[in-house]
């Protein structure tokens, strides 16, 4: 209650205190005159017929607001004016938002919500476009008229903007706490969800990033590419992040579509690797290479120190298939050089450094050459290699 109305409400009850002291002490009468006729009446039958003629002015006016103003025609002519006038008034602040005129454009999108059926998007953008500009008293003035329309939506967003904020002011712990209470009572909210796995990734937690994202997953705030992404990043961080011992464990908790992700794949041959489960990775690297050509996997299978013959075996099989591969010639010329071949690996090195110009390859064929003693030859090697290093 205002100022005003408090002090109405004061000298109206102080002039009905006075006026009852002087009616109990002296009520008298009253005399209506109209045009040569009069009628004499007491006081109290005056205040009463006052109060019955007030009330059925009162019903009358609120049963001619509920026939005429909301079931008629005109007010329907006159809700569908103003809507009108809305659409009107925000596309022309679209229009002034995209030639730059901000200030124009906020206050076009006030004056569109006062006339808007649902103007709460309206105040909320507006809020938006002040906070651009640097007005950040006119935003928070903006983001207060929408959160007094009393919508249960807005009491979320102001909890999510006032958590961002202390994020945004380094005050990141109070921040994160502001988030995680918002979700206890609003599990779906989106936006808290994307920002809580950001910050996941940022200090590895890799756990709390793949719960979150299990929520998130299942609403349409995030593009479908977007959250595969964050997805492929949290399960190479977790498999990174377990015990050796405890990688089969965690390979298995991941989706089958996600063991298909290459990178995913490699982490995991990685973690086999140091597990000194070399059978186990080569057949996971196998049976990937097998079901889909990849890159990445093909390195990685020239990487795994197993059975070199076995590998060679196969590796040359997948040569006949994709014989200008120059990945393939990388791991092929590796597993040569692991048997000792180096005749047969320095041509598969070659080969792949013509085919495509692989950078491991050049190192790989320097090694060679210094190996042979063919300094000249490895300089060279190393000079190309350098050159290409300087222009990438």
């Amino acid at each position: 209650m205002t100022v005003f109305k408090v002090f109405l409400v004061l000298a109206i009850a102080l002039l009905a205190a006075l006026l009852g002291t002087l009616i109990a002490s002296d009520a008298g009468y009253v005399v209506v005159g109209f045009q040569g006729w009069e009628i004499a009446t007491s006081v109290w039958a005056a205040i009463a017929a006052l109060l019955v003629l007030a009330v059925l002015v009162y019903s009358t006016m609120k049963l001619l607001n509920l026939m005429w103003l909301r079931n008629s025609k005109i007010a329907d002519w006159f809700s569908a004016k103003r809507t009108l006038n809305s659409q009107r008034q925000t596309l022309q602040a679209i229009e002034e938002e995209t030639n730059g005129n901000t200030v124009e454009a906020v206050r076009l999108l006030v004056a569109a919500g006062q006339q808007s059926p649902n103007p709460i998007l309206h105040f909320l953008r507006a809020s938006e476009l002040a906070s651009r500009i640097g007005a950040k008293d006119k935003a928070e003035e903006l983001r207060l008229d929408a959160t007094k329309l009393g919508d249960n939506e807005l009491s979320v967003f102001k909890r999510l903007n006032d958590a961002l904020e202390l994020m945004g002011r380094q005050d990141k712990r109070q921040g994160l706490r502001a988030l995680r209470r918002l979700l206890e009572d609003h599990p779906r909210c989106a936006p808290a969800l994307l920002t809580l796995v950001r910050h996941c990734h940022d200090v590895e937690d890799w756990v709390g990033a793949l719960e979150y994202l299990d929520v998130l997953s299942r609403l349409s705030f995030v593009a479908d590419e977007e959250i595969y992404e964050l997805l492929v990043t949290s399960w190479i961080g977790r498999i990174r992040q377990a015990d050796p011992l405890a990688v089969s464990n965690v390979w298995h908790a991941v989706p089958r579509k996600m063991k298909q992700e290459p990178g995913v794949l490699v982490v995991y041959v990685d973690a086999l690797r140091e597990k000194g489960d070399l059978d186990k990775a080569i057949h996971e690297l196998e049976r990937s290479i097998n079901r889909r050509w990849d890159r990445q996997t093909v390195l990685a299978y020239g990487l795994v120190d197993g059975n070199a013959e076995k590998q060679l075996t196969t590796a040359e099989g997948w040569m006949k298939e994709h014989a200008d591969d120059a990945t393939l010639h990388l791991t092929v010329g590796r597993l040569h050089r692991r048997l000792g071949k180096n005749e047969d690996a320095r041509s598969h090195f070659e080969r792949s450094v013509s085919l495509d110009g692989v950078l491991d390859a050049k190192l790989e064929l320097a090694e060679l050459h210094i190996e042979s003693g063919e300094i000249q030859e490895a300089n060279d090697v190393l000079a190309r290699l350098k050159q290409d290093l300087s222009t990438n």
